[in-house]
């Protein structure tokens, strides 16, 4: 058979047709192949379902963090009388704070506050806690006009009147520098009485403390006694601790009936330095270990699971009083990074009051309402919401 030129034009073209369909249905098939098997890897419906069951299994690994830790009973009943009287006791230590910071020669003495009278007078004040800060108070002032439009042409009386202005303004600033001070600020008072011995801490009040409750670093707790390691801490509190209160803390006590009640107590962050106190009299003075007895009000956690069992073992009548509404008691998280957990101790007395904000869900006087209503229940599954009456 014979082809001529377009015959044979006409089959290359169809050749190479044929041989660039077919690569390119073998590229398809290939690609479809490749999606198909990146399709079942990365099933949209599956890794939505994935992500859906791990956010319910750390939803149910914090439930668990919280529960897990095995805790001593408490020796002594929570006591709805004592609680009333701790909570004033610690709004009277903000009212301490208070007159200490805008009252400069205030001594630190509860006697002279609002709240003293009520349930105080028959203690006996044995010392306050306290540090210094730096404060500058400023003043304005009028800095004298030279009155150049009476001097003329006079060059030197314009001179003679700008340096009059310039050593005022001079004189005036070294004014404002000398009115630099320290001034104090109270963290809280030790009184004692022939029935019990108070132990109060106040909430926080200051931007550094602020910090020092969302601060979640844990460290070490090493007992100061023996230098064993009893668990982690939360780092900010305490080093807080350790800074301002621990000495002065060890230094009050030493001259206290260790056969009378000690009840140490605090609010929001100061319910921490009472936790924290309270463990570190417990390992300092052992002979104050079955008089101690801990109510904190709106605290956060502390430590984690090995601290609070270690914590329960040393100072078992540890009360917890929290406002079911109030987010402080919910921080740090529970798993803040791999590996730390936070955990409660204490036996936790609960009440709920939500007063639509995060501030008011949190205040003392929040706190002093619900258990002047003795609405704080240990046991309890339902809540009806307090108001809280400010008048």
């Amino acid at each position: 058979m014979r082809f001529n030129r377009r015959q044979l034009l006409w089959s290359g073209l169809g050749a190479t047709t044929a041989a660039v369909f077919g690569r390119e249905v073998v590229k398809q098939r290939a690609e479809q192949a490749e999606q198909a098997e990146i399709e079942a890897l990365f099933d949209p419906n599956a890794l939505a379902q994935e992500a859906f069951q791990a956010d319910v299994l750390a939803v149910q690994d914090m439930a668990t963090i919280q529960t897990s830790a095995t805790l001593r009973s408490p020796l002594i009943p929570y006591s709805r009388d004592w609680s009333k009287q701790l909570i004033i006791a610690s709004k009277l230590a903000t009212q301490q704070y208070l007159l200490g910071k805008f009252q400069a020669d205030y001594d630190g003495r509860i006697a002279v506050l609002p709240l003293y009278s009520e349930g105080f007078t028959t203690y006996r004040q044995v010392t306050s806690f306290k540090a210094t800060e730096s404060a500058q108070e400023q003043i304005k002032f009028e800095v004298p006009r030279a009155d150049l439009a009476g001097a003329g042409a006079d060059l030197g009386e314009i001179q003679r009147r700008l340096g009059q202005t310039k050593d005022s303004i001079t004189s005036q600033v070294k004014q404002v520098v000398q009115l630099s001070q320290q001034i104090p600020v109270y963290y809280g008072f030790l009184l004692t009485s022939p029935q019990a011995n108070l132990l109060i801490f106040r909430g926080t009040q200051r931007q550094v403390e602020y910090f020092e409750d969302i601060l979640a670093i844990q460290g070490d707790y090493v007992s100061p006694v023996d230098q064993a390691t009893l668990g982690k801490v939360h780092l900010g509190f305490g080093g807080l601790y350790d800074e301002k209160l621990a000495q002065p803390v060890r230094d009050a006590v030493k001259s206290l009936d260790p056969t009378i009640p000690l009840l140490i107590s605090g609010h929001s962050l100061w319910a921490a330095m009472a936790t924290l106190a309270a463990i570190d009299l417990a390992l300092h003075h052992p002979e104050l270990g079955p008089s101690l007895q801990v109510y904190s009000y709106g605290g956060p956690r502390l430590g984690d699971r090995t601290f609070v069992e270690a914590y329960s073992q040393r100072v078992p009548n540890y009360y917890r009083v929290v406002n079911l509404a109030d987010m402080i008691p919910m921080l740090p998280l529970s798993r803040f990074v791999l590996d730390s957990d936070f955990v409660h101790g204490g036996e936790q007395w609960s009440f709920l009051s939500h007063q639509g904000d995060i501030v008011p869900n949190h205040i003392v006087e929040t706190y002093r309402n619900a258990i002047h209503q003795e609405a704080e229940t240990n046991n309890g599954t339902e809540f009806a919401n307090l108001r809280l009456n400010l008048s």
